[in-house]
């Protein structure tokens, strides 16, 4: 069997500025002076690992003995790993196989060409290496400044050219139009009875669609829904991704309730619909259309709506999960019975003596107990309502207070930089000092106002707007209302005990 000379050409993507696998075979065929060879060709993959359908054709020839020569355009077209290369050249060794690069001139069965060789493949590697985490580090740097990192632009925004840190970038710019559909869309969904199918159905009925044309789903309003760069980033916000375990770029100051916001991917592998912690948070460039309570209470009306369904496998009760027997602390389970002649009827009945246990507990009819239930939760939410308008007024005063302070920093680290022009480095240093240790003072005050404002904030009235609208929610919202108020219920025949989470 006739040996023959390998020509190998890798090109990682067909672009102006990367030579062609034609060119590099050209380069390689004048070190094969008249001798048979054969080429093969990889399009399209990275030098990173070896993975490559020709060249592992390439190998398995090699290993079949009917290679005498690799020629390739340069080092890197075999491989950019170090590792990667000296097995492979090991194994040019063991199968006596020359190798041969147009562009470094190397005797590989010396140990100083084989040295020399390493040394090569070290700084291809090292280069590949600190090209890649420039990109990320730029890629970082950029997406914590505001810049626009490409991707599909939101609806109701266009891109329009601007500059950040004089660098030209792009921002996002309301479309009126479309904008005024945002708003709508968070103002119908957050309202206490709403669904995403209410609000699906609402924008179908008034021939509202998408800029392709196609009706607004589930989906596609979910999407929406959760998205922070429609709104307007201010301390409830940063409180809010705070509190979610979220980084977060800027610093509290910036959170002054007009900007809108972006959330780039972090630490956490979880999708960011799903998840916001580790993932970080940036005050974007462009104008935020929904007021931040707004666009909380929607985004977390979505997520929780997602999670208490799946649970729920009938619609038998909105107290699923939550109503154990008071004598063995199983749950709760209310059954339909089917009736000819009335109303069908609803009962709670103990999982464990349902299933063949010892529990004593017989039945009880859930229509009554949902009453008492939904009783009780009426009388909690205005108690509530009540220590919330108190708890209210003292946050307010607390807030203007730190606020007051905060206008005094501001007048101290301003006389002090007037200072700056006439001091010498002693007194530098101490401004400098002084200035630092106020800087934190202020970034600890501005933490301290928006977890007082979130407090303040509380949820009583969206409690008190489902409690009005009790009949009119879907099962998933009143598991939802349920859940902010109730930790447990535990009934028998004799008594039914609430345990408050308020």
């Amino acid at each position: 069997m006739s040996l023959y000379d390998a020509v190998y050409a890798r090109q990682s993507v067909d672009r102006a500025d990367s030579i062609s696998t034609e060119s590099q075979v050209e380069f390689c065929k004048r070190e094969v002076a008249g001798q048979n060879f054969r080429v093969y060709t990889d399009k399209g993959y990275s030098g990173k690992n070896i993975d490559r359908p020709a060249f592992r054709e390439l190998l398995r020839d090699i290993e079949a003995g009917k290679i005498n020569r690799v020629i390739v355009y340069r080092l890197d077209r075999i491989s950019r790993s170090v590792l990667d290369f000296a097995n492979l050249i090991e194994v040019f060794q063991r199968n006596r196989v020359e190798f041969v690069s147009t562009m470094e001139k190397f005797d590989t069965g010396a140990p100083v060409g084989k040295a020399m060789l390493m040394i090569v493949m070290i700084f291809a590697q090292l280069e590949r290496e600190t090209i890649q985490q420039r990109v990320i580090d730029a890629y970082s740097s950029r997406s914590k400044r505001g810049f626009y990192m490409g991707g599909r632009v939101p609806f109701g925004f266009d891109l329009r050219e601007t500059q950040i840190d004089g660098i030209r970038t792009k921002m996002y710019e309301p479309i009126e139009y479309e904008a005024k559909i945002v708003r709508l869309i968070f103002s119908l969904y957050s309202e206490p009875q709403a669904s995403l199918g209410d609000v699906m159905r609402y924008l179908e009925t008034q021939g509202i669609k998408k800029r392709d044309g196609k009706p607004f789903n589930r989906s596609r309003l979910r999407d929406l829904i959760i998205n922070p760069v429609y709104v307007k980033a201010d301390y409830k916000l940063y409180d809010f991704f705070k509190s979610q375990g979220a980084d977060i770029a800027n610093a509290p100051e910036d959170f002054i309730g007009t900007n809108g916001a972006y959330l780039y991917s972090g630490d956490n592998k979880k999708r960011k619909t799903v998840s916001i912690a580790g993932h970080t948070l940036v005050i974007a460039p462009h104008k935020g259309l929904v007021e931040s309570e707004i666009w909380i209470k929607c985004r977390l009306k979505c997520l929780n709506n997602k999670s208490a369904a799946k649970p729920v496998k009938a619609k038998a009760t909105w107290l699923a999960g939550k109503i154990k027997c008071a004598n063995c602390g199983y749950a709760l389970t209310a059954k339909i019975y089917k009736c000819k002649t009335k109303s069908d009827n609803r009962y709670y009945l103990c999982n464990n003596k349902y299933n063949g246990g010892s529990c004593t507990f017989s039945s009880l009819n859930a229509d009554i107990v949902d009453k008492i239930v939904f009783k009780e939760m009426r009388k909690k939410s205005a108690e509530f309502k009540t220590l919330y308008i108190q708890r209210q007024e003292s946050g307010n005063l607390q807030i203007e207070k730190l606020k007051i302070r905060i206008e005094a920093i501001d007048k101290e680290i301003s006389l002090l930089l007037d200072k700056i022009t006439a001091a010498n480095e002693t007194v530098m240093q101490y401004i400098n000092n002084r200035v630092a240790s106020l800087e934190d003072e202020k970034e600890e005050l501005y933490a301290e106002i928006a977890r007082l404002d979130n407090e303040c904030g509380n949820n009583t009235e969206e409690i008190s707007g489902y409690m009005e609208h009790w009949e009119e929610l879907t099962v998933s919202d009143k598991i939802t209302v349920t859940d902010a108020l109730i930790e447990s219920i535990y009934a028998s025949n004799n008594s039914i005990e609430i345990k408050w989470k308020i």
